[in-house]
């Protein structure tokens, strides 16, 4: 009995953080509300209660889909031949692609985490983000390794910049009403990164 309550508790979460999702999508983050889920989900109020405690509960267990998703395509990433810096450049095109699908959940989450000030959230995801820009660093440094990268470049900040670059392009994209193909916007983004640590004396 125990296993069957664990897998009906599991397949309702993933209900409810897809419809937490579709609701971002089509509203924003304000309308993550308990009724709202609820109602999306078919079921009543107190079913939402009985798998989250509240609109926090929710958004936490976003953050965790969050990082599943941003860290899980560095960790399959395949160089197939490729360079450190294309394999970078094709695990971004791919964040922004699967962020471009979901009109910018990710990043909204992440706002709307800010917005509340809730510690443990802030706390979570912080977390995650730099779990993600370690991630970079690591690529980064194997092409330092490789000679394809400046040996003198300082690796958190370059990868910090990188973060900083998707996530400004993805808000400036949802903020202009996704009026913009915004991997096309990424690539001259890519290309002035690209040149500032590529290493000429190669």
């Amino acid at each position: 009995m125990a296993k069957t309550e664990h897998i009906s508790t599991a397949i309702r979460q993933k209900q409810i953080i897809a419809a937490a999702k579709k609701l971002i999508i089509e509203g924003g983050t304000e309308e993550i509300t308990m009724k709202n889920i609820a109602g999306e989900v078919g079921i009543t109020d107190a079913g939402i209660y009985r798998h989250f405690k509240g609109k926090k509960a929710i958004l936490s267990l976003l953050v965790d889909d969050i990082e599943s998703n941003l860290l899980g395509d560095i960790s399959k990433a395949v160089t197939n031949g490729k360079t450190p810096l294309e394999t970078l450049d094709k695990i971004l095109r791919g964040h922004i692609l699967a962020i471009e699908r979901r009109r910018g959940v990710t990043f909204r989450v992440i706002a709307e985490i800010v917005s509340i000030g809730d510690r443990d959230l802030n706390k979570k995801i912080y977390g995650t983000i730099g779990k993600y820009i370690n991630r970079l660093q690591e690529l980064l440094a194997e092409g330092i390794k490789s000679g394809e990268v400046r040996a003198d470049l300082d690796l958190e900040a370059a990868a910090t910049v990188l973060f900083g670059m998707i996530q400004g392009l993805m808000n400036i994209w949802v903020l202009s009403n996704y009026s913009f193909n915004p991997e096309k916007r990424y690539i001259p983004f890519w290309n002035i990164f690209r040149e500032s640590v590529i290493n000429r004396s190669a």
